[in-house]
């Protein structure tokens, strides 16, 4: 499926992620600038950068395991409960699994139409938070699975 819009995830996009993810932890653990660049960030792989260690020394498989470290010491990551607050995927194969979704809403067999009950069957299917981070196979599959419930669904009614 061609689509222009599509745009994956660059590994600036996930180190800015995890970059994020840090400074939240840093926060959330109530750990002062002293502890974290003095002491912490060096023992999780990062070196120095202006005299200063930094977190954008280190490999993206080094921010994984820091962000791992810091959910190990009570880091817990809060995921918007409301999708509502992030922008609409606007790409072709979002819009499809957005109609297909609404389709299926106004048939009786999805109780909740709103986007976080979306999301919610997205990344049960996929593992993937949202619409936008789907990659072209993924959102396909999910195509392809909403098609094949609806299908179920109108074959158990015709037969019943």
């Amino acid at each position: 499926m061609n689509n222009r819009n599509y745009k994956p995830r660059t590994e600036a996009d996930n180190r800015k992620n995890y970059y994020t993810l840090l400074q939240v932890g840093k926060d959330q653990l109530g750990w002062d600038d002293e502890f974290y660049y003095g002491i912490w960030l060096p023992m999780q792989g990062a070196t120095l950068k202006n005299g200063k260690y930094s977190a954008t020394t280190m490999s993206i498989g080094q921010l994984c395991q820091a962000v791992e470290t810091m959910k190990k010491k009570g880091f817990k990551i809060k995921h918007s409960k409301d999708a509502s607050t992030r922008a609409l995927a606007g790409d072709a194969q979002s819009k499809k699994i957005r109609a297909l979704w609404l389709e299926m809403h106004n048939q009786g067999i999805v109780r909740d139409p709103s986007e976080s009950s979306l999301a919610a069957y997205v990344k049960r299917l996929t593992g993937v938070e949202a619409l936008q981070w789907l990659d072209t196979k993924q959102a396909s599959g999910v195509i392809e699975a909403l098609k094949k419930w609806q299908q179920r669904i109108a074959k158990t009614a015709a037969t019943a």
